[in-house]
């Protein structure tokens, strides 16, 4: 087997973690991967915020650096940039997370390159996204996060807004799933283009059925933090504190369906006259019904309530520690986590594995993390075709090789400080990269939608199959976060814009039928319904791709498509098990969801991923192939700052909630004002607490023995931070960030939801948008594109379809099926 981009070069100049995974992902299938280590100057400090410790395996780095070849660069020195420079013009994609002033300087702006190679794709991870005044600010997550609104909504009332760390993993795959969709149409066209993809749209994208219902209803409360007894349904979206003190999520629709098994479950009368119909349960006795259930899960262990959930399949399960997906079978058996080489130790350490399965070319650890400069030599002569002499010479000079100079250093190169770059256009009627692909999305609800939504944005003719009468479940959408919807059910008209709907009763023989003739003609098949559910519908992967040998069959499923693993999988339950929300907030508080649909979100990302990989392998081998993206393994990889170190390491501090009042550096970190909450992002360095003390006005800080280095900093931290609590208190956040601006000091207030829609960057780069809703004749507000193509950008034309509307335009011009016998299909139900 070989992977899905054999041949690829991809050249990885990038400090920041996201950054680097996104090159790790596409090494993962094969591609070649050149990691380029600057010489000179300081190391990349993945602990300057205080939250990744450094362990004796240096876990992180052996994930983020696997399956590369690592060649270090004097970039200070003319030598070095000129190796550089060829190094780029050998590669298929360059890719990196520098600052535009430094791509400058080393001559490597996107313009010059291109200009040099046509073909290139030049991808970058920026900050706030490549147009708009803020497109020069730097690549600080935190800061990305701040402004989007969203970290003010996920805590419990009273508590500090909530930073999940969770954007950077978005932006990660979204850079990864950016190139692969330029590279998608470079094969179709010979032309290269820039991708950029921006800590600020990871962030947005990681909350996108927040941000859409936010901008559909403009209700402020959906920006508030809020208490769990919030809840509109007391079987859904809630936590539950369990005997042991462990803590129960439940995530159940509050329908016929479950009402009845969950209150046997809970040993209640389904016929109780306080519970007996919807709108007591989730209407006048709503507090009541939680009240009752939270004395009935305080009464017996988590164990006790998991086995409940497991034996009747209820869509509930505990929220666990990461010690769960560290022995979980079924994290192992679909490869979620790994045990991976661990070279230079002579060992094997377990970690982070693989979201994405494709069934003909896997993901592979072909390369254990290198030491940073360790190919040098061997990659110039391999990929440039320089002499040993040559290379041997540059090593001599200290040009290339393993020897780092920590001291700072500017560049001195050809380029000029750079001006923010062009807006991008987007050209009504233009051409759009994933054009002349089809896809039969097959998909319910979010998670598979999302994928559908993406592939439909980049062009691709996307055929959304329903049931007939009732549709896709989504339709039914009438509130959000106990929110009624606005006049237009943003939920599904969102995520399923740019499709077309078809719909057919998959039950009846006809139906089937025409879904195998829909499959004869298309490149993708998209299912989220249930793995189990396939083969009787005969959509199972072998039928289908003997029907059509080069279609993608594409699954998303719960927690994998190996091992007996099988339970209901909403978003909540689902990163339950992960590990993730046990972790985030305060200590002693409920644990935190990441937000609405984070994970499927998440996961739908991952498929589109997936399915562009596979339609890449396709173009090498001319065959299909079936492939998963579960949102089980999504949220895994979702988590991999803090977990993969914790399986590598055991350290359980990565597993633990901290407090922001004694945090390991006090100077990154959340302080209330005196209006709002403000994020700032110091680093705990000698130079940069002067600088912070004299723009505070507390000079005299400066020179306190108690705070002399950073190792007294980090000891006497929960002080220091309240003495920084007390000052920041007396100003506004917005006032004290304009002082450390002025210090050249990093922070930014904390946003409300209520800021988003008057946010220039997000228009500016196209993360939100407007389109025409029919179901109002008017025009709306929605979030837009994670991703920005130079060339052939996405966009959105219409929302989603009537339920339906293109089946007979479809079967007719599509299939050749004559309008008579469309008459006989509708007569017999198969078709509405």
């Amino acid at each position: 087997m070989s992977g899905a981009l054999r041949g690829l070069v991809v050249l990885d100049l990038t400090r920041e973690v996201w950054g680097g995974l996104s090159a790790a992902l596409l090494g993962d299938f094969g591609a070649r991967v050149v990691r380029v280590e600057n010489l000179n100057g300081p190391r990349p400090d993945w602990d300057r915020d205080g939250e990744h410790p450094p362990g004796e395996h240096q876990a992180l780095a052996k994930l983020v650096h696997r399956n590369k070849q690592s060649v270090g660069l004097a970039l200070a020195h003319e030598a070095g940039r000129a190796t550089l420079e060829a190094l780029v013009g050998a590669a298929d994609v360059f890719l990196t997370d520098w600052g535009l002033d430094e791509l400058a300087a080393l001559g490597l702006t996107a313009e010059r390159v291109q200009t040099l190679r046509p073909e290139m794709i030049y991808a970058r991870g920026s900050g706030m996204g490549p147009c708009g005044p803020d497109a020069l600010a730097p690549g600080l997550d935190e800061i990305a996060a701040a402004r989007t609104g969203i970290m003010s909504s996920l805590p419990e009332p009273d508590q500090p807004p909530v930073y999940t760390a969770t954007g950077p993993m978005y932006t990660a795959v979204m850079l990864a799933l950016g190139i692969m969709t330029a590279l998608y149409h470079r094969e179709e066209t010979g032309e290269g283009q820039s991708v950029d993809a921006s800590l600020y749209a990871g962030n947005l994208y990681a909350a996108t059925l927040t941000v859409d219902a936010y901008l559909a209803m403009r209700d402020d409360i959906l920006g508030e933090p809020r208490n769990r007894f919030d809840a509109a349904n007391p079987m859904s979206g809630i936590f539950y504190p369990a005997s042991d003190g462990r803590w129960v999520t439940v995530t159940m629709p509050d329908t016929d369906r479950w009402w009845p098994v969950f209150a046997e479950v809970m040993d209640l009368d389904v016929d109780d006259p306080r519970f007996d119909d919807h709108e007591k349960r989730c209407g006048e006795n709503r507090l009541e019904m939680m009240r009752v259930l939270e004395e009935l899960f305080g009464a017996k262990p988590s164990s006790h309530w998991k086995a409940q959930f497991d034996e009747y399949r209820l869509s509930a399960d505990i929220i666990e520690r990461y010690d769960y997906p560290a022995s979980h079978i079924q994290a192992a058996v679909n490869r979620y986590v790994i045990d991976a080489p661990n070279r230079h130790q002579g060992n094997s350490l377990q970690g982070l594995g693989f979201p994405i399965h494709l069934a003909d070319t896997p993901a592979e650890v072909r390369i254990p993390a290198p030491r940073p400069g360790e190919n040098s030599v061997d990659v110039l002569s391999d990929l440039l075709g320089w002499s040993e002499e040559r290379s041997l010479q540059l090593a001599a000079d200290s040009m290339i090789g393993e020897h780092f100079d920590d001291s700072p250093v500017s560049f001195a190169g050809s380029g000029s400080s750079p001006s923010p770059p062009p807006e991008v256009h987007r050209v009504e009627g233009g051409r759009r990269p994933l054009e002349g692909l089809r896809v039969l999305d097959a998909t319910v609800w979010f998670q598979g939608p999302v994928c559908g939504q993406y592939l439909a944005d980049f062009g691709a003719e996307v055929i959304h199959i329903e049931r007939p009468v009732t549709g896709d479940q989504a339709r039914g959408v009438r509130s959000i976060a106990a929110v009624p919807v606005a006049d237009w059910n943003q939920y599904f008209l969102c995520v399923n814009r740019n499709k077309k709907s078809l719909a057919i009763d998959l039950k009846s023989d006809a139906g089937r039928e025409l879904m195998h003739r829909l499959v004869e003609k298309a490149d993708v098949f998209l299912w989220n319904q249930g793995l189990e559910s396939l083969p009787g519908l005969g959509l199972d992967p072998e039928t289908l791709l003997e029907i059509n040998p080069r279609l993608i069959h594409a699954t998303n499923s719960g927690y994998g498509n190996q091992g007996d693993f099988n339970k209901p999988s909403f978003d909540m339950t689902v990163q339950a098990l992960t590990g993730i929300m046990a972790r985030q907030g305060e200590p002693g508080q409920p644990p935190i969801y990441l937000g609405l649909g984070a994970g499927d979100a998440y996961g739908g990302l991952m498929s589109a991923l997936g399915i562009l990989l596979a339609l890449q392998a396709r173009r090498q081998t001319g065959r299909g192939q079936s492939l998963d993206a579960s949102l089980y393994g999504a949220q895994l990889f979702l988590g991999a700052p803090s977990l993969q170190p914790y399986l590598a390491e055991r350290n359980e501090w990565y597993a633990d909630q901290h407090s922001r009042s004694a945090p390991r550096n006090p100077l990154w970190n959340r302080f209330p004002t005196s209006e709002g909450w403000l994020f700032l992002c110091v680093p705990n360095e000698d130079d940069a607490w002067t600088r912070l003390c004299h723009a505070l006005g507390q000079e005299d800080w400066a020179g306190d023995p108690r705070w002399a280095s950073a190792t007294d900093r980090a000891a006497d931290s929960a002080v220091l931070v309240g003495y920084l609590d007390k000052l920041f208190a007396t100003a506004s956040a917005v006032a004290w960030c304009a002082r450390l601006a002025d210090a050249e000091l990093t922070a930014s207030p904390i946003a409300h939801l209520r800021n988003l829609p008057e946010d220039r960057q997000a228009w500016a780069n196209d993360y939100l948008v407007k389109a025409h809703c029919d179901e109002i004749g008017e025009e709306v507000a929605l979030r837009g594109l994670p991703v920005t193509l130079s060339r052939t950008p996405g966009r959105v034309d219409t929302l989603g379809p009537e339920l339906g509307q293109d089946t007979e335009l479809t079967l007719f011009e599509l299939l050749g099926i004559d309008w008579d016998r469309i008459g006989e299909l509708k007569e017999q139900g198969v078709i509405p």
